[in-house]
């Protein structure tokens, strides 16, 4: 916006006056999401320097935060960048801004490459350092949890990649006890029987139209010294494949069936 060029005089004197000049010509205007890279900055550490645009400052939060650092990282890492600073600015809770950089980094090193023959994504980034004022226990674990939270989604977004003929019910109830089990959850994997015996007559009739027998995935969280209400419980959909009115829906698109599994991933 029009203050832009206050906010970034020590960043335009490490640039030898191209920061200022871009915002002089309206080549940057501070957009959300708008890039400007300098390929070469004087007397720091960093060798290359990106501005990301991120609106009016009216209009900022958390999620455009976040939306604003994965959209550096992707371009970072779209330049083969393995190790990244990203400097946050402005007034926000310092703990929720390094937890949304921290996913966002996590987010940005996402790769739907395992089924690819040709051409492959850029690799991961490898070192992210937040930067901003200050700086304690309490942000180092807000980066952790950002960090977890990005892996996390990234898992799902893995398990909704998968084709169903690899991702079937069984082998999706495999690869969740072994997840729950390495995160100390509770893993419970129900198999046509015992959904049969709890009457869950919906779910068999759905199942019966395929080869593959259903499983009901349960995982509970259950720390030692939790009070015991209230009882939180997120049930996710886990069709692998909805073949759903078959008779009825047209081929295009039919490949996208495979994610209908998405509420059971996340």
């Amino acid at each position: 916006g029009e203050d832009v060029a206050g906010r970034v005089s020590g960043l335009d004197e490490a640039a030898a006056g191209a920061v200022s000049r871009a915002i002089s010509s309206g080549e940057l205007q501070g957009k959300p999401f708008e890039l400007f890279l300098i390929p070469n900055v004087q007397n720091w550490r960093a060798s290359r320097l990106a501005l990301i645009g991120a609106g009016k400052a009216t209009e900022f939060d958390i999620e455009r935060l976040r939306r604003v650092a994965t959209a550096a990282a992707g371009a970072g890492r779209q330049r083969r960048v393995k190790r990244l600073g990203f400097v946050v600015r402005g007034d926000g809770d310092p703990a929720a801004s390094v937890q949304a950089v921290a996913e966002a980094v996590m987010l940005a090193n996402f790769s739907a490459d395992r089924y690819k023959s040709g051409e492959r994504s850029a690799p991961p980034i490898e070192e992210a350092i937040v930067c901003l004022p200050g700086g304690d226990a309490a942000l180092q674990r807000a980066a952790e949890r950002g960090r977890i939270l990005g892996e996390s989604c990234n898992l799902s977004r893995e398990l909704c990649n998968e084709p169903s003929n690899v991702l079937t019910p069984s082998v999706f109830a495999q690869r969740a006890a072994a997840i729950g089990r390495d995160s100390g959850l509770t893993v419970e994997i129900l198999e046509e029987e015992e959904i049969a015996q709890l009457n869950m007559g919906l779910l068999l009739g759905v199942s019966r139209g395929s080869a593959e027998p259903p499983r009901v995935i349960v995982l509970r969280h259950e720390p030692s010294g939790a009070p015991a209400a209230p009882v939180l419980g997120l049930v996710g959909k886990g069709i692998t494949f909805d073949t759903g009115g078959i008779s009825i829906k047209p081929a295009d698109g039919m490949e996208r069936m495979k994610d209908d599994m998405a509420g059971g991933a996340a």
